[in-house]
């Protein structure tokens, strides 16, 4: 069995859990306060913006084959956030000053964190890490946007589901995990536990993220 199928075994619980949260489901409902739906999109473009980051950090020290993945997924990323998510800020009256002056939420930069550190410990480590969150974004977001099709097609809030199920999107997936069991194919499957632990502490902190814009 492929590294990243034990991975998706290992985690797809809490993928589901998060498929479940209230925002997500208010978002596909069309039920969620804009106010939420802005704090939600401030942090992810701070997520993202050091989410870039650590890709190009990244790049330095791979291999030359997934060296060329890394350059192109940072700078795929870094066009969706200028594209896509930008525009949204823009939509929802975020202004320059909210973005210099809000700041990470504490969730957010020990999240943040941890990606940083572990991506410093090597080039699995750091795929692993930050797949979870790609992949889980597009698994999540079709999951809900099956289940909510008739209210989704009403919701302010489809664009997110478009942009997380589209078939660019999915592409980009299917590419990093496909980049991901090569450069792990060598490792039996009883050695791949520090890759469960760290797929699954990613997990829980994105259901910690959302839970963020619930609080108030």
């Amino acid at each position: 069995m492929k590294r990243s199928e034990l991975l998706f075994q290992k985690t797809k619980r809490l993928w589901d859990e998060t498929a479940d949260h209230p925002f997500v489901t208010a978002m596909a409902d069309g039920t969620l306060e804009a106010r939420r739906f802005k704090a939600y999109m401030l942090q992810d473009f701070y997520y993202l913006k050091e989410y870039i980051e650590i890709l190009e950090q990244m790049e330095a020290h791979a291999s030359d084959e997934t060296a060329a993945f890394l350059k192109k997924a940072a700078q795929s990323t870094r066009d969706e956030m200028n594209a896509v998510h930008m525009q949204h800020m823009k939509q929802l009256g975020i202004t320059t000053r909210e973005i210099q002056t809000t700041g990470k939420a504490p969730v957010c930069a020990e999240y943040l964190q941890y990606l940083r550190k572990t991506a410093q410990k090597g080039t699995v480590q750091g795929l692993t890490a930050l797949l979870q969150c790609s992949w889980s974004y597009a698994y999540i977001a079709q999951t809900v946007a099956d289940r909510h099709r008739n209210e989704l097609a009403d919701s302010p809030y489809v664009g997110w589901f478009l942009s997380y199920t589209s078939e660019e999107y999915t592409n980009a997936n299917a590419e990093w995990i496909d980049v991901l069991d090569r450069e792990t194919e060598h490792i039996p499957r009883d050695g791949i536990k520090p890759l469960f632990l760290i797929f699954e502490t990613c997990a829980h902190y994105e259901n910690r993220f959302w839970n963020l814009f619930l609080e108030s």
